[in-house]
């Protein structure tokens, strides 16, 4: 397995391989000289690589294609709009943590990396300073390699950046197996719901980092809800953060680098009901986002988002069914992770299609 160290690979992505019965099969390792020069395996796993940097190898992939008899490739972006298309060639199988609905739309350039960033790009006129277009894929064989993986709602929570921080500092000096020590023990509740003391009305401590094309929904959001009351704004420490999450009624989750955001499963798990932009576009596991059944949808521009949350403020009992729904949704795909994983790495081994 050839990865990366950072807090998403060793407490999210890897999870399953790291804790599953079958971790022992797998030798985990950050360099590809140690892929191309002493691996004797066959088969080859790919996890984060070329996010960090933002560069796809192409030599290094037509090295290891020439080498490995099965290449699975887990792209790991936090999106659906995968702007890693390239690597298609190079692999038997692709794994994303979402994926577009429409695969039509994997034979069209967008802006930036994703829908959304080509959206704000048309119609707002965004441009961003470092310009890249996503490369396309239209070919049907390439396409049919494609594969939904799990996404961050699978790992560690809540979030500790300290001792997860540990936890990379100490993968990337004993191994990645080490990262496991540094998981936490904490458990979700039965009923998170109940536990919520609904102390904030909405959370919305939102960023805005990313190129102008990624940031410029946050920032529209922000101009929509500035100065009221019932939305908490503005940076505050980690810990904070986890607090003001698990005692809101309404936790708002724009999108960001992608789609998929930590802070999405975070409400679902403090049994805040999870406000974000319309998700109807993709598919992803664990699935939270049916509209107004485990979250509420707003549109991408957030004209509606505080009307939305005002529905909610307003209806308690509403507000309470979808989020104990979530929950309930949640904690029942969680259960089935094992066998889904078992069935990836039956297909990553070849011997049955999912």
């Amino acid at each position: 397995m050839l990865a990366i160290h950072d807090r998403i690979a060793c407490f999210h992505s890897l999870l399953p391989f790291l804790f599953s019965r079958e971790s022992r099969r797998f030798h985990f390792t950050d360099s590809p000289e140690y892929c191309l020069e002493r691996d004797t395996n066959h088969v080859l796993v790919m996890v984060r690589r070329f996010i960090k940097p933002d560069f796809v190898d192409l030599e290094l992939m037509k090295r290891l294609r020439e080498k490995y008899e099965r290449i699975s490739f887990f792209h790991d972006d936090a999106g659906a709009g995968i702007p890693r298309l390239e690597v298609l060639p190079f692999v038997d199988l692709f794994y994303s943590k979402a994926l577009l609905r429409d695969r039509s739309l994997y034979g069209r350039p967008l802006y930036g990396k994703e829908l959304y960033s080509n959206y704000f790009h048309e119609k707002y006129g965004v441009n961003d300073p470092h310009y890249r277009e996503r490369p396309t894929e239209s070919g049907p064989a390439e396409l049919a390699k494609l594969r939904l993986s799990w996404n961050i709602g699978v790992g560690d929570y809540p979030r500790a950046k300290l001792r997860q921080r540990a936890g990379v500092a100490a993968s990337m000096a004993f191994g990645f197996g080490a990262a496991r020590m540094f998981y936490g023990r904490r458990r979700m509740p039965a009923d998170p719901v109940a536990a919520n003391k609904g102390l904030y009305p909405v959370h919305a401590r939102i960023g805005l980092g990313g190129p102008p094309s990624i940031a410029c929904q946050r920032r529209l959001i922000l101009e929509r809800i500035s100065g009221d009351p019932d939305f908490l704004v503005g940076p505050v420490s980690q810990n904070r953060f986890n607090h003001e999450v698990a005692n809101s009624r309404i936790t708002l989750s724009p999108f960001g680098w992608g789609e998929l955001c930590l802070r999405d499963f975070e409400a679902v798990r403090a049994g805040s009901l999870l406000l974000k932009p319309d998700m109807s576009h993709l598919e992803t596991w664990p699935d939270v986002f049916v509209p107004f059944e485990t979250y509420a949808p707003f549109d991408w521009e957030g004209r509606d988002v505080v009307k939305r949350a005002r529905e909610f403020l307003e209806d308690e009992a509403s507000r309470a069914r979808v989020a104990t729904r979530a929950f309930e949704c949640y904690r029942d795909q969680l259960a089935g992770l094992d066998a889904r994983f078992e069935s990836v790495l039956a297909e990553i081994a070849g011997k049955e299609s999912l």
